[in-house]
C-alpha cells in the first residue's frame, strides 16, 4: 500500500538550518547538519512515474531536483500533489551523480527558506589532478584563523597559508582544506600544525593539510586572500 505523503515529515528543520548558517557560521552545525541530511528520506515530485523527475533551473546555479522536507513544504509548490514519493538523500545524491553535470545539485524546500547542495558548492573553484576540488570560502572560521595565524607567524620556515574549502566528487559537503607554503617535510611540520589547532577544534572536526607546490599555491590565490602572510 502507498504511503501517505500528506503526512511525511523528515524530522529535518530547514528554516532553523538556513537562520543559523546565515547568523552564525558553525563548522560543528554544519557537519552535525549535513550528516542528518544524508541519512534522512525527502519528499521528490514526479512526472509521469518516479524515473522523470521534474528539474528546476536556478539562476548562476544549475538545473536542480527540487525536494522537500515535509508535506507542508511541498503545499506550497505549484507542482501536481498527488506525485511525489518518498526517497532517501542519499538514492537522489547518486542521481546527481550519475547525470555526468547535466543535473548541478539538489534544492531542499525551493519555494520557502530553501537549501542548496551542489557539487561544486556554487562557489569559484579550481580542481587539482587528484579530482579535489578547491573552493572559495563563503566563511572562515575566525578561531581557526586566528590560532593558524598565531603559530604560523612564529614559525621561520613559512611564507604564506590559504584556508579554504576542498571537496571530492564522493563528498556531501566540502571540509576545511589549509594549503601552507614552507620549506621543510611535511611528516615533520604538519603534526605540529595540527597540535596548534588542538586548541580551537572541537570533535570530529577535520581540516586536511597540504604542502603548496607552484599550481597549488596558484590556485589557491585565485580563490581566496591569505590568512597568514609572511612580512
Amino acid at each position: 500500500m502507498p504511503e501517505d505523503i500528506t503526512k511525511f515529515e523528515s524530522g529535518i528543520d530547514v528554516d532553523y538550518a538556513s537562520d543559523k548558517m546565515a547568523e552564525e557560521p558553525d563548522t560543528e552545525f554544519l557537519r552535525e547538519f549535513f550528516g542528518r541530511v544524508e541519512t534522512a528520506n525527502f519528499l521528490v515530485p514526479y512526472r509521469d512515474n518516479v524515473n522523470t523527475i521534474p528539474l528546476l533551473d536556478i539562476k548562476e546555479k544549475g538545473k536542480m531536483i527540487p525536494i522537500f522536507s515535509s508535506f507542508s513544504a511541498f503545499e506550497k509548490s505549484p507542482l501536481p500533489k498527488d506525485k511525489a514519493a518518498i526517497m532517501p538523500f542519499s538514492k537522489i545524491d547518486e542521481i546527481v551523480k550519475k547525470s555526468d553535470g547535466k543535473i548541478a545539485g539538489i534544492v531542499i524546500n525551493p519555494h520557502g527558506k530553501s537549501m542548496v547542495f551542489q557539487r561544486n558548492g556554487g562557489k569559484p573553484t579550481e580542481k587539482n589532478e587528484n579530482g579535489l576540488r578547491l573552493i572559495k570560502p563563503p566563511f572562515v572560521p575566525e578561531k581557526i584563523s586566528a590560532v593558524l595565524k598565531e603559530y604560523l607567524s612564529g614559525c621561520e620556515n613559512v611564507y604564506s597559508a590559504f584556508l579554504l574549502w576542498a571537496q571530492r566528487e564522493t563528498d556531501l559537503a566540502p571540509k576545511l582544506f589549509l594549503v601552507i607554503d614552507f620549506d621543510g617535510k611535511r611528516e615533520e611540520f604538519f603534526p605540529k600544525v595540527a597540535e596548534a589547532l588542538k586548541t580551537c577544534m572541537k570533535p570530529g572536526d577535520n581540516i586536511e593539510i597540504a604542502k603548496a607546490d607552484f599550481k597549488l599555491l596558484k590556485a589557491a590565490e585565485k580563490l581566496a586572500k591569505p590568512i597568514y602572510k609572511k612580512p
